[in-house]
């Protein structure tokens, strides 16, 4: 299998074309051909756009093979949903702790730099 086939250079060793009238099939193939190759290089994807549809094809894989699973799309659905708000839960308490834990960091570093302030005025 010949992979990325349109980047290929002509064969140096190819024998030169004949001068003479031309051969209109040949001719019809070769601007076939190169028809081909300006159209494949006009339209090229972008790979964010290609990564974005392949990740709601493997979403949409995925929901079909949950709703064949259970048996049917709503109790595929109640599945999703109830996985979506455990999730929700475990984030919103982790948010919770790391916001505690963030005001009390501040809190201490306030209380150190006062301790400092008082430490060289005192001195």
């Amino acid at each position: 299998m010949q992979f990325f086939r349109h980047r290929r250079r002509a064969d140096p060793d190819a024998p030169a074309p004949v001068a003479g009238p031309p051969d209109e099939r040949g001719a019809f193939a070769a601007g076939l051909r190169q028809g081909r190759r300006e159209e494949r290089a006009r339209h090229h994807g972008h790979p964010v756009i290609g990564l974005l549809v392949a990740l709601v094809a493997v979403a949409g894989a995925a929901m079909l093979a949950l709703a064949a699973h259970e048996g049917s799309f709503s109790k595929g659905g109640q599945v999703v949903d109830q996985n979506l708000a455990a999730a929700a839960g475990q984030a919103q308490s982790a948010g919770a702790g790391a916001l505690d834990k963030t005001g009390q960091a501040i809190q201490n570093a306030g209380a150190s730099l006062q301790q400092q302030a008082s430490n060289v005025s005192g001195h």
